[in-house]
């Protein structure tokens, strides 16, 4: 008897060429029948889609779970967007990993650990010992990688180009939110990583972020950035949807602890001091971020400035500064053969109240700047095929039964099934738990900890230039 069975929806899968009103059975975890008006009577629990689409799960190739300085409720608002799969891009990996009985809601996450110097570095130059030390530890520990925070903690290029080359020696990925000590988080900063990189792997975050006419217009900034990854096929990217961005809101010496922060405050006309931020939050030029027990939300005007000095400005939030005009121009671009320039829809969320990959997404396929098959490509196989994860990103008999419900008129996820699990339906949280994505390194800590794991296959640079075309 099939565990869950999804009735009556337009099943979109460019992999396995499929877009048609069709039933999909799920078993053990596992799709195991696809096809015409399957039996109701077959199944344990029906889940009817008439009218929706069913698509393979939604991959966020970025996001933030954690709780250190963000909210336990992460998990929960990814699965009320319709994510099923979701790579954090920060950790902290031990932070996470405890709190999965608190904030689990049922999603596969990969994390990569952050290499800060502020935290997990003793300094802004380590060594080549402390780098390798820092990389070897985190995949042991279950993380897939690391990530150079380099916007908001800069460093200098040759340190940074030097952790690219540490991860390709050990096969670990590695992302960067790309600024270093001379260039910031910009389209000046973009062109650095992607010559840092030396033709090696390197996935660089949120691409909208470095096309917001810092330097110069926001529309050939895109472009630059649209030829830049063109010309690099082992740039994995992604871009994001939301005007809003991310960052922390600290205030140290009447300065923001991150250089992101202060970039924000002078792009929304305020001084980037303690005086600036309280005027940004009070005028709606910033909010900040608040737990309400439920999901995290955004706090305005007076509200917001109380909670924010009450944490004594050790809190993060956002600023609405990713111009339309960039991210439009990234969510659409397609290379020479046909295949998407940036490999996926990100939300660069989690805690964050920006998950619109399917909101945002949707409207896009509406108006016609991208099809619908380009949109599941986007948001869900491109990141499995990246990841090595070759039972995800379609549905076929045997692939993972990870599946997104769409409401497509309302442009709302309706369902998120994961592992054959429905864990949200309607707006209504039902999962529990978190199963972790690792490499074979990091498999017994994590079943030390008694946490489920999925493991991937080995990063393969030369499989992740060979892009899919729609």
């Amino acid at each position: 008897m099939f565990d869950v069975l999804v009735k009556g929806g337009r099943l979109v899968d460019p992999k396995n060429g499929l877009d048609k009103v069709l039933d999909i059975a799920l078993e053990d975890g596992k799709v195991v029948e696809i096809g015409e008006d399957l039996s109701s009577s077959r199944a344990k629990a029906v889940v009817d889609a008439t009218g929706k689409i069913v698509m393979p799960g939604i991959i966020d190739m970025h996001t933030h779970m954690r709780t250190v300085m963000g909210h336990p409720h992460a998990q929960r608002m990814v699965a009320l967007a319709g994510v099923c799969t979701t790579l954090d891009m920060a950790g902290p990996l031990d932070n996470i990993l405890e709190t999965i009985p608190q904030a689990g809601a049922g999603i596969n996450m990969a994390i990569l650990e952050s290499a800060n110097p502020h935290t997990t570095l003793s300094c802004a130059r380590p060594d080549a010992a402390e780098r390798q030390a820092l990389i070897e530890k985190s995949l042991e520990n279950g993380a897939i990688g690391v990530k150079l925070m380099g916007g908001h903690f800069p460093m200098d290029l040759d340190v940074q180009g030097a952790f690219i080359e540490d991860c390709s020696d050990r096969k670990a990925w590695i992302g960067w939110h790309v600024g270093n000590s001379v260039n910031g988080s910009n389209i000046l900063g973009f062109r650095d990583a992607v010559e840092a990189a030396q033709g090696r792997f390197l996935h660089i975050a949120h691409i909208n972020s470095y096309c917001r006419a810092q330097v110069r217009d926001e529309l050939s900034e895109a472009l630059e950035a649209i030829e830049l990854l063109k010309a690099n096929p082992n740039i994995f990217a992604e871009s994001y949807l939301s005007p809003l961005n991310g960052t922390r809101l600290t205030i140290e010496n009447d300065e923001p602890l991150s250089k992101v922060t202060a970039t924000c405050l002078k792009k929304v006309g305020c001084t980037p001091n303690y005086a600036g931020m309280e005027e940004a939050i009070r005028t709606g030029r910033a909010g900040a971020l608040r737990d309400n027990g439920v999901i995290g939300e955004l706090l305005y005007g007076e509200e917001g400035v109380a909670y924010w000095k009450s944490q004594g400005t050790s809190t993060v939030g956002s600023f609405p500064v990713n111009p339309a005009t960039s991210r439009f121009l990234l969510a659409q671009a397609k290379r020479d053969n046909g295949a998407c320039v940036v490999d996926s829809f990100s939300t660069d969320g989690g805690c964050y109240p920006r998950n619109v990959i399917v909101e945002n997404g949707l409207l896009l396929v509406q108006f016609g700047a991208i099809t619908m098959a380009e949109f599941v490509v986007k948001a869900s196989l491109n990141g499995a095929r990246a990841l090595a994860l070759p039972n995800k990103g379609h549905l076929a008999v045997g692939a993972d039964a990870d599946i997104s419900i769409l409401d497509f008129e309302r442009k709302k996820a309706y369902a998120t099934i994961v592992n054959g699990q429905v864990i949200m339906k309607d707006g209504q949280l039902l999962g529990k738990g978190t199963t972790i994505i690792c490499d074979e390194r990091g498999v017994a800590a994590l079943t030390k900890r008694g946490i489920r794991t999925i493991v991937k296959g080995a990063l393969d640079p030369e499989a992740i230039k060979d892009r899919y075309i729609p």
